[in-house]
């Protein structure tokens, strides 16, 4: 029923409990200094809470964006903390990094039931008109790394970046995304039979939801949808909850921007250095299609696929999110190099 009411784009959600240790996690002392910084953002009047690590030499400063969901600002989820590791690795090798939490996360404020990816990139260039009116930094370039939706963000700031490090961006229309997600989930896990039954409710779903109706029109068309199939028996009030949590997440503004959105003529802008990282067994966004667009679109871009690893650069079996919590490794040490 999950898989046919909506499928997850980002792992924040997903419920998976497996205990293994994190090698990668740095811990002090540090050959760097780290400091609390906080980006106060004037468009929106909030204040985005982060850590800044200084080396003694800096080269260039890096802004760091997170993926879509809630995430802190080591980007964490089942113990790994990549974007803590990312930002070890770079500062121990001469760039400053700061990473923040999101909105509403952590000592961040603002609230990100409302807000859209166009927010969030509000957030990471005002991050960056911070760090150019610090004397520290004055003269030294500052680029953005984003990851999955953070490599959007990364897109859409480009104008105001002298360099972007995207780690599985989207290339493709939203709802476009979300489908060869699904298509890849399903394939990988057995159930490829069931594409051709599922693709029809999701498309339909996705073209109600990508539709002007107001919030309240869509939740309820949307769930008289999906309980006109499921017999009486069943439709308990766990599952009616399970049901509105679901279709509550589809009709948010995050959402409807998200199945709309079309990244190609944000592509096609960027007129900096441009390093586009994808692992080849990522099935959230899946690697040929979304790098070689890209390319296309872009020609000026470096693009390199990155064989065997998964939407968090991890090396992998399968890709499946299942996977993400019982890998030790955070991030591959290729892609850190």
């Amino acid at each position: 029923m999950k898989t046919i009411i909506a499928i997850i784009f980002t792992i924040a959600s997903l419920q998976v409990f497996a205990q293994n240790s994190r090698p990668q996690t740095p811990y002090p002392p540090y050959p760097y200094d780290t400091l609390e910084y906080v980006v106060h953002n004037k468009i929106d009047n909030i204040n985005l809470a982060g850590t800044i690590t200084i080396p003694k030499d800096i080269k260039s400063v890096i802004v760091m964006a997170t993926g879509s969901g809630s995430q802190n600002r080591d980007e964490e989820l089942f113990g790994h903390r990549p974007f803590k590791v990312i930002a070890d690795f770079l500062s121990r090798n001469g760039y400053a990094v700061l990473r923040m939490d999101d909105r509403g996360v952590g000592g961040s404020t603002g609230d990100p039931s409302t807000s859209t990816t166009n927010d969030f990139t509000t957030d990471i260039t005002q991050a960056i008109q911070s760090l150019r009116d610090n004397e520290l930094f004055k003269n030294k370039p500052i680029g953005v790394i984003g990851h999955s939706e953070g490599g959007t963000i990364a897109i859409k700031a480009a104008d105001k970046s002298d360099f972007i490090i995207t780690l599985a961006a989207p290339a493709l229309p939203g709802d476009s995304i979300i489908l060869t997600q699904t298509k890849a989930i399903l394939d990988a896990s057995g159930q490829a039979a069931n594409w051709q039954t599922i693709y029809p409710t999701l498309r339909q779903r996705y073209n109600v939801v990508m539709s002007n109706l107001p919030e309240s029109l869509l939740k309820l068309q949307l769930y008289n949808d999906v309980v006109k199939d499921i017999p009486t028996i069943y439709l308990t009030e766990t599952m009616k909850d399970q049901i509105m949590n679901e279709i509550t997440s589809m009709a948010s503004p995050w959402y409807r921007n998200f199945l709309r959105y079309n990244p190609t003529e944000d592509i096609k802008k960027v007129d900096i250095p441009w390093l586009a990282l994808n692992g080849e067994k990522d099935l959230q966004v899946i690697c040929d299609q979304n790098l070689s667009m890209i390319q296309e679109l872009n020609p000026k871009a470096k693009t390199i696929k990155f064989d065997g690893l998964n939407h968090l650069f991890q090396e992998c079996k399968t890709g499946m999110v299942q996977e993400y919590a019982t890998i030790e490794q955070t991030i591959s040490p290729i892609v850190l190099q």
